[in-house]
């Protein structure tokens, strides 16, 4: 659920291999830009992003 490619994170210097599970816990709380957008449940799972083709697949489309 961590977005590497926004330009939050980018901004941020920090390197993505170096970040245990912890601390990307906590940055998220720090910054919630750090999510990937949109989350939707869809039959009780979690998905994440844009990916029209992805939704789709989800939903029976």
């Amino acid at each position: 659920m961590f977005n590497f490619k926004s330009a939050a994170f980018k901004k941020s210097g920090l390197d993505p291999d170096s970040l245990t599970d912890g601390r990307l816990l906590e940055l998220l709380v720090e910054e919630p830009r750090y999510f990937r957008r949109p989350l939707v449940v869809i039959d009780g799972r979690l998905t994440a992003g844009t990916n029209a083709k992805k939704l789709g697949a989800e939903l029976g489309f």
